[in-house]
């Protein structure tokens, strides 16, 4: 582990989560939303930015792979906080976060010896794919329970994680899963606590973000 290097990325993601803060405030006004956090909810952002780029950081070193990865991590840091505490995703999060990723998918360095054979074609496929998924999901758990299994917002951001993952040793499969399978165990306990009922929708979004960010921890591209 490179000290120095984690904790001046730790620092630097310090202050993107404050920077994250005021861009959330920023584009709540845009969108006409009532954004009026807390104390307490205004240092989610820079306390998990500063964690999650320290991390990072401390595990990839200095390389391409952690710059890019910084970028997801400011983008899905800014999803977590922002649903957190409106469960909303911002659409003027989301439709730039996804030409950014397309945009890193052609410098990404992807394993060729992975399959399939990864590139920003294949990136743009996960990407299709996931959010496919998650749009049946959207369809069918409104149809079977009458709401919304999964807002639309989750939709959007699974087209997200499925360009920045790529195809690549099937990561966006593993961030999708782990992101389902962590929201799946935290519902059942809220069930078993009695905290939510059996047709509760679940906001899945920050389950997404944990899957997701595990993944590109502990996968290469």
């Amino acid at each position: 582990m490179n000290l120095p290097l984690t904790i001046g990325w730790g620092l630097l993601g310090l202050v993107a989560g404050f920077v994250l803060n005021l861009v959330s405030r920023w584009l709540a006004r845009v969108e006409e939303i009532e954004h009026r956090p807390s104390r307490r909810e205004e240092l989610v952002a820079p306390a998990l930015a500063a964690i999650l780029f320290a991390v990072f950081a401390g595990k990839l070193g200095f390389q391409p792979v952690l710059l890019i990865d910084t970028v997801y991590i400011a983008i899905l840091v800014q999803v977590f906080a922002f649903d957190l505490k409106h469960r909303l995703i911002l659409d003027a999060v989301m439709f730039p976060s996804w030409v950014i990723a397309l945009g890193l998918a052609f410098i990404t360095p992807w394993s060729q010896a992975s399959w399939p054979a990864a590139d920003w074609r294949t990136a743009l496929i996960a990407g299709v794919i996931a959010g496919g998924i998650f749009l049946v999901l959207f369809v069918g758990g409104t149809f079977l329970l009458g709401q919304e299994a999964f807002g639309f917002g989750d939709v959007k951001l699974s087209v997200f994680i499925g360009l920045a993952t790529g195809l690549s040793n099937l990561r966006m499969v593993h961030a999708l899963l782990a992101g389902v399978y962590i929201g799946g165990a935290v519902a059942v306990l809220l069930l078993l606590a009695r905290r939510a009922k059996l047709k509760q929708a679940v906001p899945y979004a920050p389950f997404l973000v944990a899957g997701t960010l595990l993944t590109l921890l502990i996968q290469q591209p």
